[in-house]
This record gives structure tokens, C-alpha cells and sequence, in this order.
């Protein structure tokens, strides 16, 4: 029997052998890739439970002070258990969790069942391709670790998968990986995890814990003594070592504590182990299974037909591996619910030296990763009396440490309130002549999030058409709206609504729980006429360029187009964009929207260097050629469409166009001051 059941194997039906043997793992990989697809459908963040990420946070953490963008607890106590799993019992996370793994997994038993797969890397080839894991893990821990942004997401093969290779992906650099990473392991076994993944390598580092934590406590303990090596240096000693280690032993030392053991007194040399291990390791020559590609999948105890001839540490614990990956996930999920780590943490100034000061704390949701918290930390530096900032991404709390003999709560309050206004719909074809402004005092409308739920309240009503929000305590809120058509109580009524529903871009509904409440108003201020609400409400927009400063005005022309709905949000945010696009042309040292009579848009040229023709030519191109931070150059759709009559104009007539609107705009707001 055991004879037949042998032959089976060596006929290509080990697929059948994997379909009825480690039930455990099948379960768990399939439960993986169904909240991946889950994920993916939803349009939710691929991210959310990285481990990779929130192991690289902790670099981060200790270069900068700040969690990697978007990395939070869930992926940091993910990370440690991934670490914990390792010392322990192996590479859980590679054998279980990981979708890359299980994926290239089964795509390598289809390589088997056609014939194409290598059965066995030369071992010389094997050990020197090695390499490549630890070449790519080194960026990946410098660049992430001084930057706070994951610069594997450039070219990971799951996020690029994931994210349909999304922006933060380089276009090329992921797909080859992502072709590399599938046609590797239809002709080699686990191509990508053996020889290019860095979590890989990390892992790897893991298990050689005693040199990895052995440098790290050394680095520390030098860091602490005031002997300032830069981090660089330290990972670059834990790649090269890591690469040797691996290279010269190709096995664990002390960890994992818990190894698979060979008992060759009744071990029947069936080979069975051997060819059903996904890594292809010689399990049958091993009295202990040490091998550093080991990730604990327990596949070879499951297909031994001798009882308790392959073990855990002499026990037959062939369900411990599965057991411990589902507990340590969700010990890991249950302490991130539990315990909120600072995405940001700095001081500055007098803060350094200053145990004394006081604390202001807040909550502002648009507070949700590094990126958000560091542009909250670089306004409140500019206020003076603080001193100091811990932001916190999952909760949005953002603490403030103030010095009270400069700055009192009420200032800080008032110096982080950013004043919003918007235009919330079109007046349409027969606008009214004009609108009323009704004044409210509204609690709970603190940041940019409080501010579109309550543009998405307001929106409920065809017949109000912006608002605008300046600092009180309430917030003063001004609404315009049509009086023939709604009444200022029904305005208060709708502010004070429980909830929204909406649907997102991708179409999903989404329901929001509100909590704003007018404690002062309505009170009806005054009517202002349709023109001048258009034009106060219009957010302007300016970038001239630096070679601008260069000319004298009176050699420099406007190009005045129009430009219908730059004024809405949607819109405004690309702004940037076409100001990158236009920057590209010599001779063009500016861009501009106003709202002069309709909304415009000015572009500031020098008439010698390029004409009219040519800039509409740019601006009206389907395509954006847009330059980021990053140094990425990418195509962008151009969003923007010009309309009515075009003309050339100066600056000087450009700017008393604006004086003139600013003047009218401000008799207009000396109005609303001495009726609050």
C-alpha cells in the first residue's frame, strides 16, 4: 500500500496529496486570498495589515519620531508577531498568511504538473541568488526608515496587484516584478520568496536573531552613549551578515526554539516529505529540519505515513503551526485595538529642554497618517508658544505642548482653525437676482472632514448655495441661500441632522453618524446680489514661477481664458498639477484663477519666447505631463476645459481687475462684521 501510495506521487499526483493532507493551511491561505479579493472589491487599503510595514514603522519611529505613512497599530503588533512567530516556531506569516507565498505556491504545482519546473536549483546557483533579497531589503529599510514612506510599495508585486499598480507604484520597476514574480515560480520553486522578497530577508535576519538583536543592542547602547553612527551603517551590516549566514550555513542556529525533528529509527526513506515541501527541502536527510528556507508549513508531517516519525520537538504537534499563526494574529489584532502608538512625535524650540509645559488636546480626523500629522506639524510650528506635537492617526487625537506664559488654549484654538468656504452647488440657467446670508454658531465643525460632511448636509437642499466658515466658539457659519425657497429654521434643522448618506467615487453608500449643533442663530444678516456672492466665494489660486521675478512687469503679458468650475474643490485640487504641466514651456512664468466677472484663469508669459496659440495648445491637451515630489513624471487626464472669449491683457490690468473685487468683497465682509 505504502508502495502504491508512493508511485502516485512519482506519477504527478502530488496535487491530490496537498488537497488531502494539511487541511489547516489550505484553510488559512484560502481565508487570506478571499479578504484580499474582499479588499480589492471594496477599494479599501491593501495595506491595512502588512507586517513588512509595520516592522519597517519601528526604523522609522527611531529615525524620524513618525510611523511610515498609513502604517498604525494593526501592522506594528502584526509586525512583532511576525517576529515572535519566528522565534519560536519559523516563518509563519511566509508558510500561512502571506498571499505572494501562497500564490506562487499553487502556481508552481501547475509548473510541475506541466513538466516545466527545474527540479533542483544547482546549489551554487541557489546560495549566490540569495543575494538579491538582501540587496532589495536595503533600500527598502534605509529609505522607508528616513523617509517614513514605504518605498517597497514602488515595486511590490501584492500592492501593485492590488492597487491595479496604483500611484505610489513606479509603473516599470513593478511589473517586472510582478511578471518575475509569476513566471519565476511556474520554472523554479517560490522563485520570489527564496531569492527577491525582503520580508524574506527580514525574516531571515530574525531567525538569525542572536547577530541581527546581538548588532542592534550594540548599535543602541553606542547611540545612547552620544556616538552618533548613522542608521545606515547598521543595515548595512545586517545585510551583509544576513547574506553570509545565509550563504555559508543555509540554517537556522538557536531559533526557532520549536524545530521539526526526524526520527530515523522509523523513518521508512519514502522521500515523501522531500518532494512535498514547497521550498524542496531534503526533509528526509535531517534529523532536524534547521534549513533556513523552513517556514513551519508542517506539509511533511501531514504526509508522513509513519506516526510521530517527523515531530515537533518529539511531539506530534503537526497542528501547533496553524494554531499559533491564528493566535498570534489575533493577539496581535487585539492589542492594536487596545494600544494606539504615536504616528508622529517632535519637539522643537524651548520644547527640547522644557519638561514643564502645558498640554492641549484635540481630535482632528484629518489627521490620518505621517503625511497629514507632519503638515499639522509644520503649521503649528509656525505658531508661536508651542513647542511641541504627538499625533495619533487611528484615534485622530493630536496633542500640543504649549508654554501658557505665551499661548492659552483659546489661542492655540484660534491659530489652528483653518476658515473654509465653498460653493456647494450651481445657481443654474435662471439664478435668483439674489441671496440672503443667514448667520449660525455651530459646534463640532473643527477640520476639513467636519467641513465636507456639512457641505454634504447643505447639499440636501436645492436652494442653498454655499457657506463659509471663520473661527468662534461656536464656529460663525454664514449659509447663502434663496429666501423664496427655504426658511432659515429649516436650515438650523438641517445642520442639526443625526446622519448623512452618500455614495463614494467608487459608488459604495456610505452613512456618517454627525453631531453638529447650532447654539446661536439663525439670524438673517443681509441680502447680497448673485455676482458678488459668486465672487467672494471663488477661492483664488497663484503660482508664478521663479523666473517671473526676473522680468519687468511691463514685459510680461496675461493670457485671460475661462475656465467653468474651477472654483469647486473637485477641480481646484488638480490646480497644482497643470501648474506643473504649463511650467515645462519656456517663456511661461505663471499660473492664476480669478474671478473677475466669471471664473478665469491667467497665464503670465513672456510674448517673445511663446504666444497664445501655443498656450492654449498646452492647456487644452488631454494629457497632463505632471512632475511629483518623489521625482516620478506621470500622464495625468487634464480635468479642465476653457470656455468663452480668450484676450491678451497686462499686469497692470490684470491687478486692478482684482482690486476692484477685493474692494467690493471687503465692503462686503465689513457688512457681515457689524451684523454678528
Amino acid at each position: 500500500m505504502l508502495k502504491n501510495f508512493v508511485d502516485a506521487i512519482e506519477n504527478g499526483k502530488e496535487r491530490g496529496v496537498m488537497k488531502l493532507q494539511n487541511k489547516p493551511r489550505i484553510i488559512l491561505q484560502l481565508a487570506i486570498l478571499i479578504a484580499v479579493i474582499i479588499t480589492v472589491i471594496r477599494v479599501t487599503d491593501p495595506e491595512a495589515y502588512c507586517p513588512l510595514g509595520g516592522l519597517l514603522s519601528f526604523g522609522s519611529r527611531f529615525v524620524n519620531g513618525a510611523s511610515s505613512c498609513q502604517m498604525g497599530e494593526t501592522q506594528m503588533f502584526l509586525g512583532l508577531a511576525l517576529i515572535g512567530g519566528i522565534l519560536l516556531l519559523g516563518k509563519l506569516f511566509c508558510s500561512y498568511l502571506c498571499p505572494i507565498g501562497t500564490v506562487t505556491e499553487w502556481l508552481g504545482r501547475w509548473g510541475r504538473k506541466f513538466k516545466i519546473q527545474l527540479n533542483r536549483m544547482p546549489d551554487w546557483l541557489d546560495r549566490v541568488l540569495r543575494i538579491f533579497k538582501y540587496a532589495l531589503l536595503l533600500p527598502v529599510l534605509y529609505y522607508t526608515s528616513t523617509s517614513s514612506e514605504l518605498f517597497c510599495k514602488t515595486f511590490d508585486p501584492y500592492y501593485a496587484a492590488t492597487t491595479g499598480f496604483g500611484r505610489d507604484t513606479v509603473f516599470w520597476w513593478a511589473l517586472i516584478a510582478v511578471l518575475v514574480t509569476v513566471l519565476g515560480s511556474l520554472f523554479i520553486r517560490q522563485f520570489w520568496c527564496k531569492y527577491l522578497c525582503p520580508l524574506g530577508a527580514l525574516s531571515n535576519l530574525a531567525v538569525f536573531a542572536v547577530f541581527s538583536f546581538g548588532t542592534l543592542i550594540i548599535y543602541l547602547v553606542l547611540y545612547q552613549a552620544g556616538i552618533q553612527i548613522s542608521i545606515f551603517y547598521l543595515f548595512i551590516l545586517w545585510v551583509m551578515g544576513g547574506f553570509l549566514l545565509e550563504l555559508m550555513s543555509m540554517r537556522g542556529f538557536v531559533f526557532p526554539l520549536f524545530k521539526i525533528k526526524r526520527n530515523p529509527d522509523s523513518c521508512t526513506d519514502c522521500k515523501l516529505c522531500d518532494r512535498i515541501c514547497p521550498y524542496d527541502i531534503n526533509v528526509s536527510q535531517a534529523d532536524t529540519v534547521s534549513h533556513i528556507d523552513c517556514t513551519m508549513c508542517a506539509d511533511c508531517i501531514f504526509v508522513c505515513p509513519v506516526p510521530d516519525t517527523l515531530t515537533i520537538r518529539k511531539r506530534n504537534w503537526k497542528w501547533a503551526p496553524a494554531f499559533a499563526t491564528v493566535l498570534l494574529t489575533a493577539l496581535a489584532l487585539g492589542f492594536s485595538s487596545r494600544y494606539e502608538f504615536a504616528t508622529l512625535s517632535a519637539n522643537w524650540g524651548a520644547g527640547v529642554d522644557n519638561p514643564d509645559l502645558s498640554r492641549y488636546e484635540t481630535v482632528l480626523k484629518t489627521v490620518k497618517c505621517y503625511g497629514s500629522a507632519s503638515s499639522l506639524e509644520r503649521k503649528v510650528k509656525r505658531i508661536k508658544g508651542i513647542y511641541g506635537m504627538d499625533a495619533y492617526a487611528k484615534s485622530h487625537r493630536v496633542v500640543l505642548y504649549y508654554d501658557p506664559e505665551e499661548i492659552d488654549s483659546y489661542g492655540i484654538k484660534k491659530d489652528i482653525f483653518t476658515p473654509f468656504k465653498s460653493k456647494i452647488r450651481s445657481l443654474g440657467r435662471n439664478p435668483p437676482a439674489k441671496l440672503e446670508v443667514v448667520y449660525l454658531g455651530v459646534n463640532h465643525l473643527i477640520d476639513n472632514i467636519d467641513n465636507n460632511n456639512f457641505s454634504r448636509l447643505l447639499r440636501q437642499s436645492k436652494y442653498i448655495y454655499g457657506f463659509e466658515t471663520n473661527f468662534g466658539e461656536p464656529v460663525r457659519v454664514l449659509v447663502y441661500y434663496d429666501p423664496r425657497k427655504i426658511r432659515p429654521a429649516e436650515i438650523k434643522e438641517l445642520i442639526e441632522s443625526k446622519e448623512i448618506s452618500y455614495k463614494t467615487r467608487s459608488g459604495e453608500k456610505q452613512t456618517v453618524k454627525l453631531n453638529f449643533s447650532a447654539d446661536e442663530g439663525p439670524d438673517v444678516l443681509l441680502e447680497i446680489d448673485t455676482q458678488a456672492f459668486l465672487q467672494h466665494i471663488f477661492t483664488p489660486y497663484e503660482r508664478k514661477f521663479k523666473e517671473y521675478r526676473e522680468y519687468e512687469e511691463k514685459n510680461i503679458r496675461v493670457y485671460e481664458f475661462g475656465m467653468p468650475g474651477v472654483g469647486n474643490l473637485s477641480l481646484r485640487r488638480y490646480l497644482p498639477h497643470l501648474t506643473s504641466h504649463i511650467s515645462d514651456t519656456e517663456g511661461i512664468l505663471g499660473l492664476e484663477t480669478f474671478y473677475p466677472d466669471r471664473p478665469v484663469g491667467w497665464v503670465y508669459y513672456d510674448p517673445v519666447k511663446v504666444d497664445t496659440a501655443r498656450i492654449r495648445e498646452i492647456l487644452t491637451m488631454p494629457q497632463m505631463t505632471v512632475h511629483f515630489r518623489n521625482g516620478e513624471v506621470k500622464q495625468v487626464k487634464n480635468p479642465f476645459t476653457i470656455s468663452g472669449k480668450s484676450r491678451v491683457r497686462t499686469v497692470e490690468e490684470v491687478a486692478e481687475s482684482k482690486k476692484l473685487v477685493k474692494e467690493k468683497i471687503a465692503s462686503i465682509l465689513d457688512l457681515f462684521e457689524k451684523k454678528m
